[in-house]
């Protein structure tokens, strides 16, 4: 990685421009930070401009090769297992916003320009995939002081040096309590935008309909939660925030595809420990719905619940005129 962002500073290597501007959202860790929330807040705002935006994604955990099209104009096509749980995730909540992925970013976004259409490409998880040029890059940050004590990849989960910093335009800083994170990313060489990335539950699904509920509904009720997301001490965090009782806990790895004998046994233990209903991201839930029909039944009578997540971004305005600018429109 370090050597390849080297030849990319130098020139040796160059990105190739798609004829349409690209924003890409992206981090410096593997592991979650909350940015497919901030993709769905960006392309919102794409949305008010008046523009026709497409999402483009490795797809991470699918089981396909190459570029798929996880969505078009008219309907989703793949489920998680083909266009891996953020990829359909996005699709499902902005029906007509087309969705693609691959390997090689490049072709995806070309394939959503070529055959979907799009006039600005939003590519999530994009900061380190530098074959493709960006127009606005925007890193989210979770804690920026824990940031740059945190070892890189393999000893810890940093995935470049900390002066990489300095290619971002905007960074989102979400998750931290930390009262002033400037002076940390300026140490970094970053001379752009610093934005707070503030989460919420908008509401609370349910996997067996499409009834939605106030977050109040978590409040008192006992709950089992498991999940398969990078950050799932951040997950169980926000369920004990909005009031929920959690009388257990399994986690997972990331983009974990559940067998049906893990799933008995999370029903097994929730009805030992007196659980009211199952809890799990919204992520969790695309792959459960790859196999919806054998799921289902496996959770004993017990409601399956998730959070819908959204996000603010302050100061109000900020990103907003960046992507507007980018884009070519008047924000």
């Amino acid at each position: 990685m370090t050597l390849r962002n080297a030849a990319f500073d130098a020139g040796l290597i160059r990105s190739r421009h798609i004829g349409v501007p690209v924003i890409a959202v992206g981090n410096m860790t593997a592991g979650g930070t909350g940015k497919t929330p901030l993709v769905e807040w960006v392309l919102q705002v794409l949305v008010r401009l008046g523009m026709h935006p497409a999402v483009v994604s490795r797809g991470y955990g699918r089981a396909s090769r190459g570029v798929v099209v996880v969505a078009d104009h008219t309907r989703v096509i793949a489920d998680a297992r083909q266009g891996g749980d953020e990829p359909v995730q996005i699709a499902r909540k902005f029906p007509g916003i087309p969705v693609v992925v691959g390997e090689r970013r490049v072709d995806a976004a070309l394939t959503a320009v070529r055959n979907c259409g799009a006039d600005v490409i939003v590519s999530d998880d994009g900061f380190q995939h530098r074959w493709l040029h960006r127009d606005l890059d925007v890193v989210v940050v979770t804690g920026v002081r824990a940031l740059a004590r945190e070892p890189m990849i393999p000893a810890g989960v940093r995935r470049e040096p900390m002066r990489g910093l300095r290619r971002a335009h905007v960074i989102a800083i979400s998750g931290t309590q930390e009262p002033d994170d400037g002076s940390s990313v300026s140490r970094a060489g970053f001379a752009g935008s610093i934005v707070r990335m503030r989460r919420s539950i908008a509401c609370i699904g349910e996997y067996a309909n499409a009834v939605r509920h106030a977050p109040a509904r978590l409040q008192g009720m006992r709950c089992f939660a498991f999940c398969g997301i990078g950050s799932p001490d951040r997950f169980f965090e926000d369920l004990r925030n909005a009031g929920a009782q959690l009388v257990g806990e399994r986690r997972f790895r990331d983009h974990h595809m559940f067998s049906r004998d893990e799933l008995r046994e999370i029903a097994r233990a929730a009805r030992a420990a007196g659980a009211e209903a199952l809890i799990t991201t919204e992520k969790d839930v695309m792959r459960l719905d790859a196999d919806r029909a054998a799921v289902e039944p496996l959770f004993d009578g017990l409601p399956l619940l998730y959070p819908v997540l959204a996000v603010s971004v302050d100061p109000p305005g900020v990103l907003e005129q960046r992507i507007a600018t980018i884009a070519g429109v008047q924000g």
